[in-house]
């Protein structure tokens, strides 16, 4: 649970140039309107189409894939009166050597509803509800060859999470854009299914600020947070400390790239109030991503990635639509 913030003014240089739009018939010496300004913003994107003579500034162009995708990928807000819902699907590889004589492969899928809604004073509620599958793969490698000692397959609808973010500061000069997070995962999920672990059954809370800055085309984004694990079922799975940062680009107006780099440190895990030593990981994951406008509203991206610590998955692909639509009155 990837937000255009209300009112920002689009940088000059994302901009789509736009055509004049073809002269149609008529009589002599027809009244021209005046060109739309080029900083229009999201909130005008569902305005009547340009006479003729008038600059062509489409809401694909107005909602550009740049803006989009921050809004996507949480380093924007939802404009207040619209909301944002996004379908996503996501595999996830994962290899993990064990300390004993077995290894532990885990094959992840989910699919997930994440939902954003703006909300006055700058501010947008969350909430997102996935459904995991996941197959885990157990490997005896004392012998030889390596032999396959089990194969199971678990799933189940997973923790429901809400949110709440706000944006505090807006960038001027050198001082950067802040954005605040909480989140809070419910425990609606089982902790396992067919004796397989799923990602669910868990109480977080997590909070983040993120900072963005604007140099056009790129936008710099750096987000920090903290998760606090509350233990459930004698099972505390550790606090997390996340950092984050990335450079987004706008291709075109209609296309946007992206490089992060994400750096998860995890604590140890405690069971029955016992600490598990070298069950603290840090888990870094380096993501590429490509965004697209598809038609009114409708955003479409494409992210892989792959770990770069052994206790990272060894590799990701999130496949998401998001499409944007009024929920009041202009």
């Amino acid at each position: 649970m990837a937000r255009s913030q209300a009112g920002a003014q689009p940088p000059a240089a994302t901009v789509a140039t736009a055509e004049p739009a073809e002269s149609t018939p008529g009589p002599a010496g027809p009244k021209i309107s005046p060109p739309s300004p080029a900083g229009a913003t999201q909130q005008a994107a569902g305005t009547n189409p340009p006479a003729p003579g008038q600059l062509d500034v489409s809401e694909e162009a107005a909602e550009r894939a740049l803006e989009r995708t921050l809004v996507a990928t949480g380093n924007l807000l939802v404009p207040k009166g619209f909301a944002e819902v996004q379908p996503l699907f996501s595999y996830t590889r994962r290899e993990q050597p064990t300390q004993v004589l077995f290894n532990l492969n885990r094959n992840e899928f989910s699919w997930a509803l994440d939902m954003r809604l703006g909300l006055p004073w700058e501010s947008q509620f969350e909430i997102a509800l996935p459904y995991n599958l996941a197959q885990q793969q157990v490997t005896d490698i004392a012998v030889t060859p390596p032999q396959q000692v089990s194969n199971s397959w678990g799933n189940s609808f997973g923790d429901l999470t809400i949110g709440l973010a706000k944006t505090f500061v807006h960038e001027s000069g050198w001082i950067p854009e802040l954005l605040g997070r909480v989140t809070y995962e419910i425990p609606t999920g089982p902790e396992s299914r067919n004796n397989v672990p799923l990602p669910s059954d868990r109480r977080l809370l997590a909070f983040s600020l993120t900072a963005t800055k604007r140099q056009d085309p790129l936008v710099f984004v750096a987000t920090g947070g903290y998760t606090k694990s509350f233990q459930t079922d004698q099972i505390n799975l550790g606090d997390q400390v996340n950092f984050l940062t990335g450079v987004f680009l706008a291709s075109s107006p209609e296309t946007s790239l992206r490089a992060v780099l994400q750096n998860n440190f995890v604590q140890a895990v405690t069971i029955n109030d016992v600490t598990f030593r070298g069950s603290d990981t840090v888990q870094t994951v380096l993501n590429f991503g490509v965004s697209s406008i598809l038609g009114r509203g409708i955003l479409a991206d494409l992210q892989v990635g792959g770990g770069l610590t052994s206790s990272a998955p060894k590799y990701s692909v999130i496949l998401s639509g998001t499409y944007r639509f009024p929920v009041s009155g202009p």
